[in-house]
């Protein structure tokens, strides 16, 4: 009888078979490399704090200049609710003649006036020079809503006129307000105007009396943005 002999060995080729190829080994290290880094960077971006934007500054009206004898009221006391045509913040939110059918914005020129046949106009000037008209802006962005009074009817014997910005940023820059007496027409003057001022949260408010003269006819306000 023979005795078993050895255990046999697995040829060369067949036992290379069984490896699995260098280059796979390769690619699951730098698969492993590569999920590393990213989890690495995903830590580091949780961990930077990156600052918000710097708050804009409010909007501040500088260098007012206002005829002579002509008190600005800056500070606003409240009457209660707010009341149409009559170029007043009555309730002090920064509005002026809010829910009167005009256009407002953070920008915002207005007056008003008593005396029906009395004509007078509001002309507002852009850092420009630009004059803001009826129902179409400036460059600026400035654009008046009415042109009172008017034999149509418009504005039923409710004499406003109003300058406002219709959207964006204000240009910086100087502006002029100019409140002018077209025609006194059978009005008795003096004309009492009250003119104010919307710019950003805060409203500005004066009194002009105007009379048909060359030295009366207008007063005007300017101010830097």
């Amino acid at each position: 009888m023979r005795s078993p002999g050895p255990p046999r060995r697995e040829p060369r080729a067949r036992r290379a078979a069984a490896r699995p190829p260098a280059h796979h080994g390769l690619r699951a290290r730098l698969a492993r490399a590569a999920r590393g880094a990213a989890a690495l960077a995903l830590l580091l971006a949780g961990c930077i704090e990156v600052p918000p934007p710097p708050p804009r500054p409010p909007l501040q009206p500088k260098d007012i200049k206002v005829p002579e004898g002509v008190g600005l009221e800056i500070a606003c006391t409240p009457t209660g609710v707010e009341l149409c045509f009559d170029a007043r913040d009555n309730n002090c939110n920064g509005v002026i003649d809010e829910g009167c059918g005009l256009h407002t914005g953070i920008l915002q020129f207005t007056i008003a006036w008593e005396e029906p046949e009395a004509d007078v106009d509001l002309n507002v000037y852009d850092p420009a020079g630009e004059l803001a008209r009826v129902g179409e802006p400036t460059a600026s962005g400035l654009m008046k809503d009415r042109d009172c009074p008017r034999v149509s009817g418009e504005c039923q014997e409710q004499n406003v006129e109003n300058v406002f910005l219709t959207e964006g940023e204000p240009a910086r820059g100087r502006y002029r307000v100019v409140v002018r007496l077209d025609k006194l027409n059978d009005a008795t003057a003096p004309i009492r105007v009250r003119l104010s001022a919307r710019v950003g949260q805060r409203s500005y408010s004066m009194a002009l009396d105007l009379s048909p003269s060359a030295a009366t006819e207008e007063k005007s306000v300017e101010f830097t943005l």
